[in-house]
Parts: C-alpha cells; sequence; structure tokens
C-alpha cells in the first residue's frame, strides 16, 4: 500500500508582486509506497476539501489537482488554484473557523483516492482573512495595518474613519489611578497633546510637546489651554480664576455690530465692556469701552472711551461722553500733568502746562507763548 507524508501544509504563498495577497496556499507532500519506496517523476491525482468546524464538519470548498512527482517523490500544489468542484475559495471566511484540510490522493494519477489524511489549519492561512498583504499585521504583541479603517462604513473616507447612524462615539479610556487618557497629535518636530489631568484636580489640557513621549519628552507649551471642572478657561495658565482668564498676553477680536464685544469683570470698575462695530450714520457706532453696572445694560452706562465716525472723513474721540462734539470731546475736566522742562522738537499746536510759572504754554512755530 502506497502512503503519503506531507511535510509542509498550509504556508502562504508569496509569489505576487502585486499589494493583493493571492487567494492560495502552497501544499507540498512526499508520496511512498507500501515498501517505503518514492512514487517519483509520476502523475498523482489529488483532492482536496476544506472543511469547517471539525474534522468531519461541511466541505467549504473542494478542488482537484494532477500534479507530477519530483525525483524525490515530492508532489507540489497550490490550494485554490486547483479545478473547482465546489464552493469558492476567494469566499470562505477564515475568521468563522476553525478550518480543517482533507486531502484525498491516488498515487497512480486518476480519481480513485485511496489515500487520506486530514490536518488543522493553525494560525498562518487566516492572513487571508484580510485580504492583501499590508493590510492587518502581528509583530509581536503589536497589530496594525498600514490602510484605511472603517468602522461603521465601508468606504472609510480617512486613515480611521468612525460612522454610526446616531452618536458616534470615540472611548479613549485609561484604568489608571494616576495615569491620563491622551490623545497626542504628532508632527515631524512638535506634538500637541490633548489629556485630562488626574493629578491635577481632572483639568483639561492641551499641551504642545517636542515629542509623543511623557517620559523623553519636552513641554515646549505646557499650559496652551486648560480647562477646570468648574468650567473656567485658561491661555497660558494652569489656574484659570474666571470663566477666560488670558495670563501675560493679549486679546485681539474681530467682529462687526454694536451688539458683539467682549466682556471681562475689572475690578473695582465694575464691567468694562468693549465694542467694535461699523458706522451706520448713528453716533452711537464705532470702537468704544464701556463701564456698565449691569451686564447688558443699554440703558445705564458710562463711555469711558468712545472712538466713531461722525462722517465719512472725520472721526471724534469723546472721553466720558457718547456724542462727541469735536474731534476731540472731553466731558468735565480735562487735566495737563505740570512739567518743569521745555518739551524738545516742538511743533507749532503744542500744548503743555509748565510747573514753574504755573501758565499754559503753546508753541506758535518759534517760541513758546504763555496764554495768559
Amino acid at each position: 500500500m502506497k502512503k503519503l507524508y506531507t511535510f509542509i501544509v498550509a504556508s502562504l504563498l508569496c509569489m505576487s508582486t502585486f499589494a493583493q495577497s493571492p487567494e492560495m496556499m502552497s501544499y507540498q507532500a512526499v508520496v511512498r509506497d507500501a515498501a517505503d519506496n518514492l512514487v517519483a517523476s509520476s502523475p498523482v491525482g489529488m483532492q482536496i476539501s476544506i472543511l469547517q468546524g471539525s474534522p468531519s464538519g461541511t466541505a467549504s470548498y473542494v478542488e482537484t489537482h494532477t500534479p507530477t512527482s519530483n525525483q524525490n517523490g515530492l508532489v507540489s500544489i497550490e490550494i485554490g488554484n486547483g479545478t473547482s468542484v465546489s464552493g469558492d475559495f476567494s469566499t470562505i471566511d477564515w475568521a468563522n473557523g476553525p478550518y480543517f484540510i482533507k486531502t484525498e490522493t491516488d498515487p497512480t494519477g486518476g480519481t480513485s483516492y485511496t489515500i487520506t489524511g486530514i490536518s488543522q489549519l493553525l494560525s498562518v492561512p487566516y492572513a487571508l482573512y484580510a485580504k492583501n498583504t499590508a493590510a492587518w499585521q502581528t509583530n509581536n504583541d503589536t497589530t496594525y495595518t498600514l490602510n484605511t479603517v472603517g468602522v461603521g462604513v465601508n468606504s472609510p473616507a480617512a486613515n480611521f474613519h468612525l460612522q454610526n447612524g446616531g452618536f458616534s462615539d470615540l472611548l479613549i479610556e485609561s484604568t489608571g489611578s494616576v495615569e491620563d487618557a491622551s490623545v497626542w497629535l504628532k508632527n515631524p518636530s512638535k506634538t500637541w497633546r490633548l489629556h485630562g489631568d488626574q493629578n491635577d484636580d481632572n483639568k483639561f489640557k492641551i499641551g504642545l510637546w517636542t515629542d509623543y513621549s511623557e517620559i523623553g519628552g519636552l513641554v515646549d507649551l505646557q499650559y496652551a489651554m486648560t480647562i477646570d471642572t468648574l468650567g473656567n478657561v485658561g491661555i497660558g495658565t494652569a489656574t484659570p480664576q474666571s470663566k477666560l482668564h488670558i495670563d501675560n498676553g493679549f486679546l485681539s477680536f474681530t467682529g462687526a455690530g454694536s451688539t458683539q464685544g467682549i466682556v471681562s469683570n475689572i475690578a473695582p470698575f465694575g464691567t468694562l465692556k468693549f465694542y467694535c462695530g461699523p458706522y451706520t450714520g448713528n453716533a452711537s457706532n464705532g470702537y468704544f469701552f464701556r463701564e456698565s453696572t449691569v451686564l447688558g445694560d443699554v440703558t445705564s452706562y458710562n463711555d469711558l472711551v468712545r472712538i466713531a465716525p461722525h462722517s465719512t472723513d472725520v472721526v471724534r474721540v469723546g472721553i466720558g461722553i457718547m456724542g462727541a462734539q469735536r474731534n476731540l470731546h472731553v466731558k468735565d475736566v480735562m487735566r495737563l500733568e505740570p512739567r518743569a522742562t521745555v518739551p524738545s522738537s516742538a511743533a507749532e499746536g503744542d500744548i503743555y502746562m509748565d510747573s514753574t510759572t504755573h501758565k499754559l504754554m503753546v508753541y506758535d512755530g518759534t517760541i513758546w507763548q504763555a496764554c495768559w
């Protein structure tokens, strides 16, 4: 009686230079007769079945081959590339295993299969589940892919695309008592980090790092933005004291309309508003600082400084008054701080208060003249 010795089963065939992996597995076996002599340089008939679930399970795919053994009695075939009897090799759901390979052999090259063997397919063939060589790969304990990943979407528009008919949630969880859940946005030279800091009252922080390593990286901008659990936002500070706290910096904005502006509490002066609005023929428009006893109050207020267009070519400044009547209109008293020395580089029209003569001095273009 002739014998079949299988020594390589279900190793992936890596012959293609294309991106997509071939839907095949290589299979090799040595055929010997009852006297243990090699069946060399002879045709051999083979039938291959892929069984699902158990050694006696349903055949998901069946094919036949008629290879010729070499001088050492070795036959080589490509499972998935034979003559199909039933099923489709490319549609086998390798994740829905286990799977077993059943080989039936006719040493005479026909279809009277007298030698049967069954072996379980282990982990290697399941790489076909990913369908191409650049898909999910495992390196030690790390699994990765060089392709796009879609969750809930079969045509991802980004490297990672999450889609759901209702809420689409991405959960990044840290189960440690001091370790933080973080998101790192890495560029070649700088990395932004977003995280909830358990060591600082669970404040949400955005900072700039030299890289994404919390151990080896350096913080370039530690307090780019901080939001505490009360909803206070700090820019440049880790301890915001108000709903918006900017430390050691300036606030710039662009707006239109007298209802737009920036509000801040500046003790002990009450509520200070800065507005920016276009000129629409109303003297109340323009740029102004306003002190108001009630936030949003439009009837009881004092304009600290107002700069408003009076016409197409005249801009008037009012200090302490809403409707300036001159290019500079000061309500109540204007004071010039007295000085003992004459201003240098004087020009006609310059005015100062002389602390020695106690007189108001005006430069007429040639000399300084006392006003009385």
